[in-house]
């Protein structure tokens, strides 16, 4: 009987953690275990279902129809932002934003669970977290009157 009997080997170039989405009314962007966990592809489709309420990545090659690029090969990618209007529109139906202040903004994270084989990692949004987080970057100049 060895010493070791039920230990398994830790892996450590796979991902760890989990794969998640955020969506903001701006941009959706995804973690840098959601890019691993795809291998880091260079073009994605995106893809959702109205009646499941899910939004789906699935890797693909440019020529496939509806690609998406994801990943540019010249950068190091730690997350993927996308902005696009039509990616945008199709993903926002599913979410409801409140107002918040100029230096806010509301969010959705939505955990997703990857299946290897078919190079697809599925969001459910029915069990998304909502919150709203200060912005990042630059802040808004502000007057004061002299004295």
């Amino acid at each position: 009987m060895s010493i070791l009997q039920g230990f398994e080997a830790v892996n450590p170039v796979g991902p760890t953690g989990k794969s998640v989405l955020t969506v903001t009314p701006r941009y959706i962007r995804f973690n840098k275990n959601s890019v691993l966990e795809l291998d880091s592809p260079r073009y994605v489709q995106l893809l959702t279902n109205p009646q499941t309420k899910q939004i789906a990545i699935k890797v693909c090659n440019v020529n496939d129809p509806n690609a998406v690029q994801f990943v540019n090969p010249k950068k190091h990618t730690a997350s993927v932002t996308l902005t696009s209007p039509v990616v945008l529109g199709a993903v926002l139906q599913f979410f409801e934003f409140p107002e918040v202040a100029d230096d806010q903004v509301a969010y959705a994270q939505l955990h997703g669970v990857p299946y290897p084989d078919d190079q697809t990692i599925i969001y459910d949004v029915d069990d998304c977290v909502q919150g709203v987080m200060r912005k990042r970057g630059r802040k808004k100049a502000s007057y004061y009157a002299a004295q």
